[in-house]
This record gives C-alpha cells, sequence and structure tokens, in this order.
C-alpha cells in the first residue's frame, strides 16, 4: 500500500512538473495567433488524426490560414510550432541556413536504425560538409552540362519505349502511370555514372524498392503500439533487409567507379557521370564512401519524385481534356531532334510549371530556429520547430488568382512570384534544387515520348487517383490509371547529329 502511495507522489510530482514547464515555454508564444488546442498534452493530435482519415491535412493549414493569417501556430503535443507562408518569412528561411537548420529526425535518413540517406547526404545534410558538397555538385547539374547528359537521356527513352513499354502495351491496355513514370525515372541514374545491372536493365524493380521504402517509412512514426506492432512484422525485416541490398550495390558502383577514375588522367570527372562527380564531392569534403552510399540512395529517391510529379498532373488533366489535346498537338508537331528543340515545347513546360504549383512534390518543409528572430511580424522565441508549405503557398488567392484551377497560360510571360518567394516547387536561395534543370528535361523528354507514341485516356476505378496530403513528399493513391492505344507518329528522337551521342546503351 505505501509503495502504491509513493508510486503515485512521484508521478504526480512528474506531471505537475511537465506541466508547468510545457506551460511555462507556451507562454512565451502566446502572442502568436493560432487555432485552439484539442487538449493540453496532445495539442492538435485529435485534430490532425481525423483530418489525415479525410486527406485533407493541408487543406486544414489553408483554412487556418485564412483565420489567422500568413504566419500562426498550432500544437503538436505540448510544444508549439510556427506555421508560415509569408514569403518574406520562406525567404529568410532559404536565405538563412544558419538559424533555420534541417531537423536532424527526418524519417527519410534510417529505417528503424538501418541508414537510409544518413545526414550528410546532399539533400538532407547541413554544415560545411553540406556546402562543400554543394558547391562542387552545382559544376555537375549547371545547364549547360545538362546539354552533354542530353543524347544519352533521349537515346534512353527511346530504349525504354521499344524494350519496357511497348511489348506490355497492346491496343487498349491499361497502366497505372505512376508505376510507369517510377520505371522510367528509375533507369536514368543508370545512364549517368550509377552503372549496375539492376539500375541499367530492370529500372522497375528499384523503382518497386523506392516505392516499398516510402510505403513502410511513415510507420516509424505515430504511437509507441503502432510503431512496435510493425516492429514485429515480416514486411519491417523485409524492408530493413532492401535497404541493406540497396546500400551494398551502392558501395560495389563507388568500388568500380574509383577504379575506373584511377586510370584517368584527367583533373576532374567526366562531365556526364553524376557517380564520379559525387565521389569527387565527398572526397572534397572530408567524408567516405559510406557518404557516396546515402548519395546514392538520395539519387534514386529524388528521381522518383519526378514520377509523382507526372503522376499528379494526370490526376489534373483528368479533368481538363482541352490541355490534353493541346499538349499533344504540340509536342506531335515539334519532333524533339537536339537540345534546341526542347525550347519548342513551350506549352509542356508551361503545364509542368502549372502542375509544380498545384501538386508541388515537397508538399511541405521543416526547419529547426535556433535563435530567437522576428517573423511575420511576431517575435518568435530560438528552439522551436518552423513549417512552411509549398501547397498552401500555391494556393493563395491574392498571389494566384483562381488558384485551384488549372490554368498553365499564366505563366506565358515567365515564371511569376519567384523573385516574392509566392512560387518556389524548387526552393529557393541556399537550399535551391540542384537538379531542376535535369527534372525539367526528364519530364520534357517522357511526356514528348508518350504522347508521341500514345493516345492516352483517362479509365474510371472504384478509387478515385488523389494526392495524400498528410507527408512531407507527395504520395499518390489509385493511380492514375490511363488506357494506352499506339498512335502512328512520325518519330520520336533523332540525336544522329547531336554531339555525345551514345547509341550504344543498353536497357
Amino acid at each position: 500500500m505505501l509503495m502504491c502511495v509513493l508510486l503515485a507522489v512521484v508521478l504526480l510530482f512528474y506531471y505537475s512538473h511537465e506541466a508547468i514547464t510545457a506551460w511555462l515555454y507556451q507562454q512565451k508564444f502566446r502572442h502568436i495567433p493560432g487555432p485552439p488546442v484539442d487538449s493540453f498534452w496532445n495539442g492538435h493530435r485529435d485534430t490532425f488524426d481525423r483530418i489525415k482519415k479525410d486527406n485533407a491535412f493541408l487543406e486544414t493549414f489553408l483554412h487556418w490560414r485564412s483565420l489567422y493569417g500568413n504566419t500562426f501556430k498550432f500544437f503538436i503535443k505540448t510544444r508549439p510550432v510556427i506555421f508560415s507562408v509569408d514569403p518574406e518569412v520562406l525567404r529568410e528561411i532559404c536565405q538563412d541556413v544558419v538559424n533555420f537548420i534541417k531537423v536532424d529526425h527526418l524519417p527519410n535518413r534510417s529505417l528503424f536504425g538501418q541508414r537510409i540517406t544518413g545526414t550528410y547526404s546532399i539533400l538532407t545534410g547541413g554544415g560545411q560538409e553540406w556546402a562543400i558538397k554543394r558547391k562542387v555538385m552545382s559544376s555537375f547539374f549547371a545547364k549547360q552540362n545538362m546539354k552533354v547528359l542530353f543524347p544519352k537521356l533521349v537515346v534512353l527513352m527511346d530504349s525504354l519505349l521499344e524494350k519496357k513499354i511497348k511489348p506490355k502495351v497492346g491496343d487498349g491496355t491499361v497502366l497505372d502511370l505512376h508505376e510507369l513514370y517510377t520505371m522510367i525515372f528509375s533507369a536514368i541514374p543508370g545512364v549517368a555514372g550509377f552503372e549496375c545491372d539492376m539500375g541499367i536493365n530492370r529500372p522497375e524493380e528499384i523503382g518497386k524498392i523506392i516505392n516499398i521504402f516510402l510505403d513502410v517509412i511513415p510507420n516509424q512514426l505515430g504511437n509507441l503500439r503502432k510503431i512496435w506492432g510493425f516492429q514485429a512484422s515480416s514486411m519491417k525485416k523485409d524492408t530493413v533487409q532492401m535497404v541493406i541490398d540497396m546500400r551494398t550495390m551502392g558501395k560495389e558502383m563507388i568500388s568500380e567507379k574509383r577504379k575506373e577514375l584511377q586510370l584517368m588522367d584527367e583533373s576532374e570527372p567526366p562531365t556526364n557521370d553524376l557517380l564520379a562527380w559525387l565521389i569527387k564531392a565527398n572526397d572534397t569534403a572530408g567524408l567516405t564512401d559510406e557518404e557516396v552510399t546515402d548519395d546514392i540512395m538520395t539519387v534514386y529517391l529524388v528521381m522518383d519524385n519526378m514520377s509523382k510529379q507526372l503522376g499528379s498532373l494526370f490526376i489534373y488533366l483528368i479533368n481538363y481534356p482541352e490541355i490534353v489535346e493541346k499538349l499533344k498537338k504540340e509536342i506531335r508537331e515539334n519532333p524533339i531532334t537536339d537540345y534546341r528543340s526542347l525550347s519548342k515545347l513551350r506549352y509542356t513546360e508551361l503545364v509542368i510549371l502549372e502542375s509544380l504549383r498545384l501538386a508541388p512534390v515537397l508538399l511541405r518543409g521543416t526547419r529547426w530556429l535556433n535563435k530567437d528572430v522576428t517573423v511575420g511580424g511576431y517575435h518568435v522565441p530560438g528552439d522551436c520547430q518552423f513549417q512552411y508549405s509549398q501547397y498552401v503557398l500555391h494556393r493563395i488567392e491574392e498571389y494566384w488568382p483562381n488558384p485551384r484551377e488549372f490554368i498553365p497560360e499564366r505563366f506565358e510571360h515567365g515564371v511569376p512570384n519567384v523573385e516574392s518567394f509566392s512560387y518556389f516547387p524548387f526552393l529557393a536561395g541556399a537550399r535551391a534544387c540542384l537538379g531542376k534543370h535535369l527534372a525539367m528535361i526528364a519530364m520534357k523528354l517522357t511526356l514528348s515520348m508518350l504522347l508521341s507514341n500514345f493516345e492516352l485516356t483517362p479509365v474510371p476505378t472504384e478509387t478515385k487517383p488523389e494526392i495524400v496530403q498528410n507527408m512531407a513528399v507527395t504520395r499518390l493513391k489509385g493511380g492514375p490509371f490511363y488506357q494506352f492505344i499506339p498512335y502512328q507518329s512520325t518519330g520520336y528522337v533523332n540525336v544522329t547529329n547531336e554531339p555525345n551521342s551514345t547509341q550504344d546503351i543498353q536497357v
């Protein structure tokens, strides 16, 4: 009996101390508006659980923004989190990488203790090593260097068309476009120095593995009962083994690439060899092959982002058949013959830009605030979490008239709102996406390849295709499914006159 009383006293003291500490911390944020909490201990957890089921996570933040302004607070348990879509605040977040830092606990860095992308990758890293790596890699991803990589990409697309797509497409075949795009973009590293059998000849297998990773990663989050339940599942064990196998494959590629580089009498890596540049970047930063492997994993994850971008595009195009017709007309009248001919696909570019506005791959981002700052007119104490959302920002009517309508023509006279930081699907400033030029080229080539050779018609399904809102990166659910009917085109690509053409690529 005495032990029970003592235990009760200890628990009462502990929770009282925790409650007082949390309450005192919350008082530092009381001047910042925000929605009322569901409960003191759980913050907005009940609200989040409900809106996740309804796939209305970011729509709720858009609603809160209409009530409380561009900058407001919400609560994760007892901790206040600052949310902002104020363009000036976003400018500061993107430019000040010292005080607004990447959080250490991003779920894609490891899977139940097994390293995936680590903490020093070109995407998720920070600090001096990351800055050195980024400076080196900017040379590879420069627009002029993409011209050198371009011939390999067009030959790859033609090879995928003949060997992977046409054999599975009969007259009226229905395909999941997200799966198809995943296969296409998983093949791209294979022509940029990632020379392994699976990456070059079986890219669909890498695509499936990456999507399994992405499906399983969220199981590290949530309540302990959910996490413990998944810990004991065979899927957790199988997925962790997939990560180990992918990293082993990456280390084998690195070993072979180092042997190649030792035989070369050159100070710089080959301009079209991404892996060689990643090795140089990590060597320059004083890192090891473990970090190069992190970057290999990161590249495959990022390539999958492009598949989601085009999948999202075709979810929207279901309701805009007139845009599809205009897109097909431009592509079929302007076959790609060399790098310069990409510029003729102007409407195609507008369509991609609009899809990046309405369905950005990066739906929201998180930073950790190191010190006290004034943002959005509010004093914000340091040592707190900061979130923003491209999804919300790109739906604010003050910046985007008719924000929910898919209107490619809004980009006809250039990309509006970039300098004002109210359009940044590729982020901006010091953390702007290095691969944005490669992404645009690859997406244009993919659309050109498919729409030059097939008529695509959306197929109704019991489950409506949708973009899942509750993760930081876009996830697609339920397709989209399209029927493929072969189209007699006059030809897709001809790069025989393009310098550095590589006709011997195997897929």
